[in-house]
Parts: structure tokens; sequence; C-alpha cells
């Protein structure tokens, strides 16, 4: 499952809009998700979809066991939860506005023993309160990601780490949808996922004025 995500994601790339073509691939993982959630089976194929993207970025994010982590947009399948709970162990919450997500993902963590680790609740990443965590996590396919950004930047702590995944031009490059981020954080690095087409992840901090 995750190599023919992967395949379409290359194949298309090159050919849409950056903007067009995130917008069909979250499509595309919402879907995905809802199915494979209920397929107990299908959950490791999943996960070895992301499994690259994760050890990526607790490399670059410098992610530990001490660290309360917010994973805004988990998801039926809070698979980067999942994966950072089993390598590391950190104290991971998981927030999604979509209340069918959040009931799949609840049902998930009880049949695969994970429910004393990850807490997943119902929120809005537009007015959710970020003070007290360390890591915020931004998935790919939340809504209004520009609005849920600006809120972070303006309420996250001054050492708060914000990993962003996001899908780049073909050059691997910022696309012109996402250069606003330069104006309210401060990059500190980009890593491309090279297995999963256009995708990337940003670390950002806060902007020191």
């Amino acid at each position: 499952m995750s190599r023919i995500i992967t395949f379409l994601i290359v194949r298309i790339g090159i050919k849409f809009d950056a903007y067009k073509l995130k917008k069909l691939i979250d499509f595309g993982f919402i879907i995905t998700e809802k199915i494979i959630s209920n397929l107990k089976n299908l959950i490791p194929f999943y996960l070895d979809f992301y499994e690259e993207i994760v050890n990526n970025e607790v490399d670059l994010a410098d992610i530990s066991k001490n660290d309360h982590v917010l994973h805004i947009g988990c998801g039926s399948i809070p698979a980067t939860s999942i994966l950072l709970v089993k390598k590391i162990g950190p104290q991971i919450t998981g927030v999604d506005n979509n209340l069918p997500s959040i009931n799949l993902a609840l049902k998930l963590l009880t049949m695969i023993k994970l429910s004393d680790k990850i807490k997943i609740q119902y929120g809005d990443a537009l007015n959710f309160p970020v003070e007290e965590y360390d890591l915020i996590i931004v998935s790919q396919g939340i809504k209004r990601y520009d609005r849920v950004l600006k809120n972070i930047s303006k309420s996250m702590k001054k050492d708060t780490r914000v990993i962003f995944r996001t899908s780049s031009d073909i050059n691997g490059k910022l696309t012109v949808n996402d250069i606003f981020i330069e104006k309210i954080f401060s990059i500190k690095g980009i890593i491309p996922h090279r297995k999963n087409g256009l995708l990337i992840t940003i670390l950002l901090q806060k902007k020191i004025n």
C-alpha cells in the first residue's frame, strides 16, 4: 500500500500544480486511513510508509523521551504518534477536528494496546492551547494550515520546536503557498523524504524580533 502511494506521488508530482497536488494527496490519505484503521493486518504496512519520515524527523528535531509532544491532525491512524512511542517513548497528545477520525483512532489504539501511551482528543487547531508542549507536529493534511501555524507561532513557548510537513515544488523548495512561513517562524532545517515523492519536513522555531 505505501509503495503504491509513493509511486503515484512521484509519477504525478511533476505534472501538477503543487497546491492542487497537495489537496489530492490529503484527500487520498484521509480515505485510505479510514479504510485501513479497521483492518489490523494492514496497519504495519501503513506504518511502514511513515517510518522513514519519522526517523528523519527524530534526527532533525532531536526528539527525545522527555519531550511533551502535540500532534495536530493525527487522523484515523495516528501513525506518527505510534512510531514515536515505540521508538522513543515521549508523552504524546494527538488532536483532530474530525470526530469520526477521533473515534477510529481511539478504537485502533485500544486494539494495538497503546491507549495508555497516546492521548487522543477532539480539538480545533485554530484555537487549541499549545503553550505546554515542547514539540508540535503539524500534519500535511490539515485544512487552513496557514492560520494554524500563525496561531502556534503566537502561543508556543520560546524554545518549542515545530515540525511541519508539506509538499515542495519539483525543485525541493517551498511553494508559493508556503512562503509565508518565513515571516512568522525561523526555519531551522528542511529535509526531503526521498521515498515519499515531494513530501518535505520543515523544522521551525519561534521568531525572535
